[in-house]
């Protein structure tokens, strides 16, 4: 409302303004030519001093013209008024002194006349300078009121102020409708968004409309769904690891109970108890070093430590870790580089990454297979492929592979010790650096996991 008012306010201003010098410019004009025609028309009078014909002239003018007239000599005294009341004396306005002086032929001024009681108005005086012989021998004066062009600007003003409040109020009256229009979808997200942080994730706004306000609200929509989402995650993975750290244990004490409470008991009974529980014990550390891994990775998910390196030697490092553990359970592990590649990433996490693919391959190989690893470039990436014979991935189960806790078979993984976060942890790493996590299978051939890393920082 404000700026309504005060663009009106300046377009009044203006177009008032631009009216009356355009009216007042008209009139001036107008009457400046009259004054100089009856200069011309009194030139031979004032010449020859005939007062009698100077005052006809003067009084005919005053009722053509109306207004009022004088003639000046060169003296600027009053020769003749056309009211009979200023004769004799003698005028020293500016406009006189300009024509009597040569500075011009016509001049005029505005004044503010004092009218009857406390009324005033406005006058303009003309001069227009007597010449007789390429002599200026006086001057004529005409006065004449001007306030009616006053009137009728304010007139004109007063007319654009009722427009101009009209306008406001029909717009207050617009925007008081449609600011309720406006507000309502603004004030249902607001309520929403509380709901959302007392914790009711499930809560969404109804979308109609495809204006911004309905752009918001689905881009609210977006983020309920995936706090939501979120929430769900959590509350998985607070089950799932529950349960991966409880069913170890649950082994743990069945197999302690069991050496406890037998009489007699032999040693190798013992032995095979013992290993049994260390066996867990195992498969416990792994899962507590694979979740303190993903919380490190997840907290730490812009505090990389960048370094420059050959990835080769850090592929080969990674194959001649695991080397043994395929040595041990009869697989051949080969290693082939076709290119050497420098790039800019964290060592450790891309070698952990490394290393989880490969020794996944290793324990879904059976004895007798072989696990290829081969580093190439792929456009403006490095890829690591690691391929193996394995007993491979059915097709339906490949979309859930790098879920946390996620196992194709969960009866074998739980003998090769598995903890279902290796190819999550793998595949958040990748990501970290801008890479990602391709994979195919087919089931009874094998699979091939390729890790592609971009080569430019």
């Amino acid at each position: 409302m404000f700026v309504a008012a005060a663009a009106f306010a300046a377009v009044t201003f203006v177009v008032a303004y631009l009216a009356e010098d355009y009216l007042v410019g008209i009139r001036i004009s107008d009457q400046l030519k009259s004054t100089n025609s009856v200069a011309v028309s009194m030139a031979p009078y004032l010449n020859s001093s005939n007062s009698k014909k100077m005052y006809e002239l003067a009084e005919e003018s005053s009722q053509k013209y109306g207004g009022r007239f004088l003639v000046l000599n060169k003296s600027g005294i009053v020769q003749v008024d056309s009211f009979s009341i200023m004769n004799g004396q003698k005028l020293a306005y500016k406009e006189v002194s300009d024509v009597l002086l040569g500075s011009g032929d016509t001049a005029y001024g505005f004044y503010e006349i004092d009218g009857s009681g406390d009324d005033t108005f406005y006058a303009v005086y003309y001069t227009a300078a007597i010449v007789y012989n390429s002599e200026t021998i006086g001057a004529v004066l005409f006065s004449d009121d001007i306030q009616d062009v006053v009137d009728t600007t304010g007139d004109f003003v007063n007319i654009l102020i009722i427009i101009c409040g009209a306008a406001c109020a029909v717009l207050l009256l617009i925007s008081l409708v449609f600011s309720g229009y406006i507000t309502r979808p603004i004030n249902e997200l607001k309520n929403v968004a509380l709901s959302i942080s007392k914790g009711n994730l499930r809560q969404r706004i109804r979308v109609t409309g495809k204006s911004e306000i309905a752009e918001l609200a689905n881009t609210f929509n977006t983020m309920s769904r995936q706090l939501e989402n979120m929430d769900r995650q959590r509350s998985e993975f607070v089950s799932n690891a529950s349960h991966e750290l409880k069913t170890p244990l649950s082994s743990m004490k069945i197999l302690t109970e069991s050496l406890l409470y037998q009489d007699g008991v032999a040693e190798s009974t013992y032995k095979e108890f013992l290993g049994d529980i260390n066996k867990e014990i195992d498969r416990l550390n792994e899962t507590i070093t694979g979740l303190l891994t993903l919380a490190k990775t997840d907290s730490e998910a812009e505090a990389l430590t960048l370094s420059k390196i050959l990835l080769s030697e850090l592929v080969y490092k990674s194959v001649t870790a695991l080397r043994p553990i395929a040595k041990e359970k009869g697989i051949t592990l080969t290693y082939n580089a076709s290119s050497e590649l420098e790039i800019e990433c964290d060592a450790l996490k891309v070698m952990q990454a490394v290393m989880n693919l490969i020794e996944n391959a290793i324990k879904y190989t059976d004895t007798g297979g072989h696990v290829r690893v081969t580093l190439q470039k792929s456009g403006s990436n490095a890829a690591i492929v690691v391929k193996d014979n394995g007993c491979g991935i059915p097709e339906e189960e490949i979309p859930y592979l790098f879920a946390r806790f996620y196992r194709v078979d969960k009866a074998r993984a739980r003998d090769t010790g598995g903890s279902g976060l290796g190819l999550h942890i793998s595949r958040k790493i990748a990501l970290l650096h801008g890479g990602s996590i391709a994979v195919k299978s087919e089931e009874g051939k094998g699979s091939v996991f390729t890790l592609y890393l971009p080569i430019r920082s």
